[in-house]
């Protein structure tokens, strides 16, 4: 298995720190708008430390493993996920009402897997940053 790290770009945000990180550090903040059949057709469960889904026969979950307020989150995998992967957001908060955010991630890959999901997981992490962006109000 070889490490895969991806790092997603750094995106000015017109929020505080402080917002993003209370976001980020509890994870029921992740499906608390999602729809009650998205939510049962995924099986989806949180606390404020742990979230796991079961799509198609697969558990995918991550937990909360270190916080650092208004700086980072970290993220690793939990339960019976098939990959291993830790998540980090970064934050870095500029004083003036706004943050520098980022998301790394990185996994443990295995040579078939990463032929598979390399490319993929660059994607899911530019496509998360892309809708951070835009959902929190990016600065020019």
């Amino acid at each position: 298995m070889s490490n895969s790290h991806i790092e997603g770009r750094v995106v000015r945000i017109s929020r505080p720190a402080s917002s993003l990180y209370s976001l980020f550090s509890d994870l029921t903040n992740f499906t608390r708008n999602l729809p009650q059949d998205m939510r049962d057709k995924a099986d989806i469960k949180s606390t404020p430390d742990t979230l796991v889904a079961s799509v198609q026969g697969f558990e995918i979950g991550m937990k909360v493993c270190e916080r650092s307020p208004f700086t980072y989150v970290k993220y690793d995998h939990y339960g019976s996920t098939p990959i291993p992967f830790a998540i980090t957001v970064n934050l870095n908060d500029l004083g003036n009402g706004s943050c520098d955010f980022q998301l790394i991630m990185d996994t443990q890959l295995s040579g078939m897997f990463k032929m598979m999901l390399g490319g993929k997981l660059q994607e899911v992490v530019d496509k998360i940053t892309d809708e951070i962006e835009r959902a929190m109000g990016a600065m020019s």
